[in-house]
């Protein structure tokens, strides 16, 4: 009989999963791509992504209500193939082509669109493919660990022995041994999903641990504050000499690019790595004069920002270092703790969700649950970003800021989400696995994927876990004492060497000679102009070429800022 109330749960899940990331696209997005036929299927994309990330990680609770008390209808093991194999599908070929496409809309360098998305994606397939046919030949092998049973007595059929005992009184002794089978192709490709994302959630995810809630308790402590027009004035021209560095500094990265554009061979490609880097310093050093840029105007002309609003962040960021507290001791008591005592028996998080079942509250430990699991994708997140706002030579940042995320930007993002997925699924099923006892999950990542060779050195192990606890204590240590970003600035004293730091001088001195006023407003009204574009989200006008950026400033410091992108070379 199908159970009607599960049915009804995840129909209603999936829709508020659905409606809860439409809002979060549309908080996000950039008010030029908020139109309802702008980019309608990269939209369709994230949305469906997000709500596959939510799916994935809800499946757990799912599978304990159909196993228990007895098994239902549903079979949780073609649903869990099924989920995984979708999400493969998204991690490399369906959200990889929406960025491909996005990196050239626009672009008019690029001729044939097409024919370069296609190009990146057969690249992209062609190594995935050839990984996966090379190494399950090999590696789809397991050992499961087994008891073998030495039976040499004779049962007389007249005796009357309780269950329990037949074992006992039949068989003579038993040893450890191991039960060689290869697995099948769908459960290969689950534990080469956690896998993989492992490599990404143990970094992340620790960094993420640690950075959500002091990031949210400094938003609180270096929020905007009420200034006076003075103090006003002279932030505003420290900011635009700041942005008018930048714009030199972005010439000399455009001349280095066009310069290695040709160049091949190991030299160049070093100078083309440390291009890269400056240049993912070079967004990092904008977007955070951006921020301050917004929290300027949010001190002169909304007298500071909502009380209401700091309040919000300063109580999440409570809750959030409450969640990461919960969340360190529950892997140290149930997953440490066991491992080095084998006899310790140790229930935290799992002694709530079990009470909850027990108890007739299903809707509530789900939703527990899911709480605690989607909070650490929101950690990968945030720790995406934290480490690449300091280590500049792996990957470009792609922050997710209100109304000012481009949509390449928020694919990034919820890639990284689609592939952290599948580990935070499997380190559920770890973590909880009283309450995930006698379910399908548990055949698959702890009687399967658990024991594969190669794998099994990192799952038997807890390699993983313990390396996401590692990184969480170095991230933890290391943002108690450096906890802002390196170009971070406030309007204030401390701020005034960092901003020292971007202009390039070991002092900033504060203008107010007369006789150099009119010159300085106008190099101000110039880069403020340019900033103020930035704000928006767009990059564009630090890009471009100073033949085509100066007409273009002097028009926009002498009005009002068009809608319009400036066109770049």
């Amino acid at each position: 009989m199908v159970d009607a109330f599960l049915l009804i749960f995840v129909l209603v899940i999936i829709g508020a999963a659905f409606f809860a990331n439409v809002k979060v696209l549309m908080y996000y997005q950039q008010p030029e791509d908020s139109g309802f036929g702008s980019s309608i299927f990269c939209k369709g994309i994230i949305v469906f992504s997000l709500t596959l990330a939510w799916m994935l990680n809800i499946l757990l609770p799912v599978d304990v209500r159909n196993s228990r008390p007895r098994p239902g209808v549903i079979d949780m093991k073609v649903v869990w193939t099924t989920a995984f194999f979708t999400l493969a599908a998204f991690v490399v070929l369906v959200v990889p082509a929406a960025m491909f496409y996005t990196e050239v809309e626009g672009d008019d360098v690029i001729k044939k669109k097409r024919r370069y998305v296609c190009c990146n994606m057969f690249i992209l397939l062609f190594f995935v493919v050839a990984a996966i046919a090379l190494s399950y030949p090999f590696l789809a092998n397991a050992s499961m660990p087994v008891f073998e049973y030495s039976c040499d007595q004779w049962q007389d059929g007249d005796d009357v022995v309780p269950p329990s005992q037949v074992g006992l009184s039949a068989c003579s002794g038993f040893e450890e041994t191991h039960l060689e089978m290869k697995v099948g192709f769908d459960v290969y490709i689950i534990a080469v999903m956690c896998f993989v994302g492992w490599l990404f959630f143990v970094v992340f995810g620790g960094i993420g641990l640690s950075a959500v809630p002091l990031d949210l308790i400094l938003e609180y402590t270096d929020r905007p504050k009420p200034i006076d027009e003075q103090m006003y004035q002279q932030r505003r021209r420290l900011l635009g000499q700041a942005a008018s560095l930048l714009m030199v500094q972005a010439d000399s990265l455009q001349g280095k690019d066009c310069d290695l554009a040709n160049s091949k061979g190991w030299r160049a490609g070093r100078e083309k790595r440390a291009v890269r880097a400056d240049y993912n310093k070079f967004k990092r050093d904008v977007m955070l004069l951006e921020t301050e840029f917004e929290r300027l105007k949010i001190s002169k002309f909304h007298k500071g920002e909502n009380l209401a609003v700091s309040i919000a962040k300063l109580t999440m960021g409570i809750l959030c270092a409450i969640m990461s507290i919960m969340w360190v001791l529950h892997i140290i008591l149930v997953v440490v703790v066991p491992q080095l005592d084998p006899g310790s028996d140790i229930q935290f998080l799992d002694a709530i969700f079990s009470a909850c079942e027990g108890s007739g509250l299903y809707p509530l430990g789900v939703a527990l649950f899911a709480v605690f699991t989607l909070y650490l994708l929101a950690c990968v997140v945030k720790g995406c970003l934290k480490f690449g706002m300091r280590i500049f030579f792996l990957f470009s940042i792609h922050p997710m800021r209100h109304q000012s995320t481009p949509l390449n930007s928020i694919l990034f993002n919820v890639e990284m989400v689609l592939i952290t997925s599948a580990a935070v699924c499997q380190f559920s099923q770890t973590a909880f696995r009283d309450y995930a006892r006698l379910t399908d999950a548990e055949v698959i990542f702890s009687a399967q994927v658990k024991y594969m060779s190669f794998y099994s050195f990192f799952f038997k192990n807890n390699i993983f876990i313990w390396a996401l606890l590692g990184f969480f204590v170095l991230a933890l240590i290391y943002l108690l004492v450096k906890p802002r970003d390196n170009a971070d600035f406030r309007p204030d004293m401390k701020a005034d060497k960092q901003l020292a730091r971007i202009i390039g001088v070991k002092s900033l001195g504060l203008p107010g000679k007369k006789d150099k006023k009119n010159k300085r407003d106008k190099d101000l009204d110039e880069a403020a102009a340019a900033l103020a574009y930035c704000a928006g989200g767009s990059l564009d006008v630090l890009l471009m070429p100073p033949v085509h950026r100066q007409p273009w400033l002097q028009h926009e410091a002498g009005g009002e800022l068009s809608a319009g992108s400036p066109q770049t070379s």
